[in-house]
């Protein structure tokens, strides 16, 4: 593990060159990623019922707004709601794993291996796949269920696909490292994220449709703090 300690800047700025670099990449992944995501969770929606109670009272939305409001609300509050909810969590991290095939993509840049497009799926092959969902599932519950935490706990994690990715370290052991590099780094690490969410969801204000750009920007992020603060590739 290297005793390095970059600036902010410096992580930020190579983070941007590399999302640069990959945009083509970047908007096949929002492409793939939110088409899954919106199909599974608009049937999940349908298949626990939401759809055909909204109808009920949808009219009230333009005669009687704050009566729509507190309807939506009771019926988030339902049992086929909190499944829907758990659904959800499911399928976003069924699909993560589509986000490690940038830590494959920008790895390949630095030795100058040429990029195919399946190398975006590299996350979805081997026992890895189960690792990478497991390890999603935490990730979301924390941030769905315990988000006053998250903000702390998430830098703790940050590290964990990678080595697991790079060094083939289990779940545990991964966690472990990332632990120890964030009691280290902790401030780098947690100014980083927060900078990294805001770009990544940026995209929002430029007509939304930016959002399909920006949102992976986050991948960068994670490959160069693991790069600087790592930098353990096994080939």
């Amino acid at each position: 593990m290297t005793t390095q300690k970059p600036e902010i800047g410096k992580i930020l700025t190579e983070a941007y060159q590399y999302w640069m670099r990959t945009l083509p990449f970047q908007l096949m992944f929002t492409v793939i990623y939110f088409s899954i995501y919106m199909f599974a969770a608009m049937y999940a929606f349908r298949y626990y019922g939401l759809f055909e109670e909204i109808q009920k009272f949808q009219n009230l939305f333009y005669s009687d707004s704050s009566a729509f409001l507190t309807k939506y609300a009771e019926l988030m509050q339902t049992e086929n709601a909190v499944n829907f909810s758990i659904a959800v969590l499911i399928i976003k991290s069924v699909i993560y794993p589509l986000n490690i095939g940038f830590l494959k993509i920008y790895r390949k840049l630095d030795i100058g291996a040429p990029l195919e497009l399946s190398d975006l799926f590299a996350g979805f092959r081997g026992y890895h796949f189960i690792i990478f969902v497991a390890f999603a599932l935490i990730w979301n519950f924390i941030n769905n269920y315990l988000f006053i935490i998250s903000l702390v706990w998430m830098p703790m994690f940050l590290l964990v696909p990678a080595l697991i990715f790079f060094k083939n370290y289990n779940f545990f052991d991964a966690f472990k490292l990332s632990f120890q590099v964030f009691n280290k780094n902790a401030l780098l690490m947690i100014v980083v994220v927060l900078a990294s969410i805001i770009i990544s969801f940026s995209g929002i204000i430029v007509f939304f449709f930016g959002l399909f750009v920006t949102f992976p920007f986050w991948n960068a992020v994670n490959y160069v703090l693991y790069k600087h603060l790592i930098a353990d590739f096994e080939e």
